[in-house]
């Protein structure tokens, strides 16, 4: 598979699971726009190779990712919380997929493609 998709993948994967395990704890417009975002991921997965210029939007959606996670005062104390509770950890454990090591893959792969040609 390619890393790609598979980094596309990854991070649906777990930024959906996250947004169902904290379904009613965070303001219900946090797990809409997170459910907006995996559809997108999702779609994109199948319309990546026709709109060269989805791979550009999604460049700029990984970035987001990891810049606003890393300044999120949530994610922050969340970090802190991190094997606490069996819970907890399940949730920094998707966040880490979710917001850094499937956008950081995607960045990666993005960057491997464009240096090939």
């Amino acid at each position: 598979m390619k890393l790609i998709y598979f980094s596309l993948i990854l991070t649906a994967v777990s930024l959906l699971v996250g947004s169902i395990m904290l379904l009613n704890f965070v303001p219900r417009i946090f797990t809409v726009g997170t459910l907006v975002i995996v559809v997108f991921l999702i779609t994109s997965l199948f319309l990546i190779n026709k709109y060269n210029f989805l791979k550009y939007i999604l460049l700029i959606l990984a970035i987001l990712a990891i810049i606003i996670s890393s300044s999120s005062g949530a994610h922050i104390q969340a970090f802190r919380e991190f094997g606490q509770s069996l819970y907890i950890t399940t949730l920094d454990v998707l966040m880490i997929l979710g917001f850094y090591v499937g956008p950081i893959l995607y960045i990666i792969a993005l960057l491997r493609d464009n240096l090939k040609r």
